[in-house]
């Protein structure tokens, strides 16, 4: 099945998607009717991204949530019958990391990155960290490909995980879980719970959230959001509207376990899942959760 791509650009982070667009093209091999979608969520200068063939570029006309920005690709992908691949623009896109993406059309995946595995290069040049700024990288791209290899000689081949948090920085959704679990939640605010959110609807449906080690990204992380893009009160103002919207939805425990994310040993006990919580079984654990 073929492919929309989709990635947001805004003001305070459009540094990123230059870079986050060089490397995609460089690193991703499309077929014929795959296309990245470019959305310009606060009327960004995008001329320099008119060379590439395969970008649309739409425009909104007030800047959206990242669950708002996520339904246009969801609308699209089931209009168009395609898996949607969604994508931050803090990213560096390395040698075939969406060969293993692509193969997956059961759960939704999310590539490795530096915020899972940090490394140093040889020369010790290049350092990836879990918070990482673009000086950091300095477009070591070489450096950064050969981290990867090696990373990937790590690991069995096509192993994928579940953790605690997974945060939807670049995710692909089959077609057949846009038609079957639908829409983000936008009632989250500006952004934050909805993609947890849309986890605990996929295990509700038995479909699974799963991280692939044969996929390796460099994520820079927050520069839409906490980094520099809002203010101490203006992050803690949209951190209360997610937490108390995701609280009035799924309710204290399910946020205490996955929002919170401290003191809910007790309520795995409560329903005998600290088994699933130490194997990482994480959908079964959240579907089990899930039952009122």
């Amino acid at each position: 099945m073929n492919n929309l791509f989709a990635m947001v650009t805004m003001k305070s982070s459009n540094f990123y998607t230059n870079f986050a667009i060089k490397s995609f093209f460089m690193n991703t091999i499309l077929d014929e009717s795959d296309e990245l979608l470019l959305i310009d969520n606060d009327k960004n200068d995008l001329s320099n991204f008119s060379s590439y063939k395969k970008i649309k570029i739409i425009k909104n006309k007030k800047p959206l949530s990242f669950a708002e920005n996520v339904n246009q690709g969801i609308e699209l992908g089931i209009q168009s019958k395609k898996n949607l691949i969604f994508l931050n623009n803090d990213i560096i896109f390395t040698k075939d990391w969406f060969k293993p993406i692509q193969i997956e059309e059961n759960d939704i995946s999310i590539p490795a990155c530096n915020q899972l595995f940090a490394y140093n290069s040889d020369c010790g040049k290049l350092k990836l960290k879990f918070l990482m700024k673009f000086e950091d990288f300095n477009e070591n791209y070489y450096l950064l490909n050969e981290i990867v290899q090696k990373h990937k000689l790590k690991f069995k081949v096509n192993l994928k995980f579940q953790t605690h948090l997974m945060p939807f920085y670049c995710f692909k959704i089959p077609y057949k879980i846009l038609l079957d679990v639908g829409k983000f939640d936008t009632s989250f605010g500006k952004g934050g719970g909805e993609d947890i959110d849309y986890r605990i609807r996929c295990a509700i449906q038995n479909y699974g959230v799963n991280f692939l080690t044969d996929s390796y990204l460099l994520h820079f992380q927050g520069k839409s959001t906490w980094d520099g893009a809002e203010s101490l009160k203006e992050t803690e103002k949209r951190n209360k509207i997610y937490i108390d919207a995701f609280k009035k939805k799924w309710g204290e425990k399910m946020c205490q376990f996955l929002i919170i994310r401290k003191n809910f040993s007790q309520i795995l006990s409560e329903k005998n899942l600290d088994d699933l919580y130490k194997k990482g079984q994480f959908t079964k654990l959240i579907k089990l959760l899930s039952e009122k």
